[in-house]
């Protein structure tokens, strides 16, 4: 036995070994099973341009503090579309267990989405996002409503 000061090294050496190992499971618990549960975080928005014409569309994502934390403007041809992935940081923002003492899997309050399509047409979409779900920006003349624009969200 290796003493320091009346100290017993080996046990400390066991607790801090136990200590790590017990952070390892909390974040595997946390972090890493839900995506091996789930699956990879789907992206931010998709936006389909379902015309037979080109569009120009803004996207702007707001948080719940009517804060921007995405701006972004695309150039779509007839038929394309774009996925838009989470960012790091909105992820591990929106994967803290213990936020605000409770456990969650999603962002405090709702994001809201604003779109613009050629300059014109704006619409708007809020949600309460998290790592599996998505709004769908879809552009169709052939939408049933007034708009040439349809948004919905869809979650894994």
């Amino acid at each position: 036995m290796s003493f320091y000061g009346g100290i017993n090294i080996k046990n400390y050496r066991k607790i801090f070994i136990l200590l790590g190992a017990l952070i390892l499971v909390l974040l595997n618990y946390f972090i890493v099973f839900p995506y091996l549960l789930v699956g990879p975080p789907t992206p931010l928005f998709y936006v389909y341009n379902n015309n037979l014409q080109s569009h120009e569309v803004a996207v702007e994502v707001f948080d719940s503090y009517n804060e921007s934390i995405f701006k972004e403007t695309y150039e779509l041809t007839p038929e394309e579309h774009i996925a838009q992935p989470k960012s790091i940081w909105l992820l591990l923002r929106w994967s803290m267990p213990w936020s605000k003492g409770k456990y969650t899997y999603w962002a405090e309050g709702e994001y809201e989405f604003k779109v613009l399509l050629d300059g014109e047409i704006t619409d708007s979409y809020k949600t309460l996002p998290h790592p599996w779900n998505s709004v769908i920006i879809d552009i169709d003349e052939a939408n049933d409503s007034n708009s040439q624009i349809c948004i919905k969200e869809i979650t894994v």
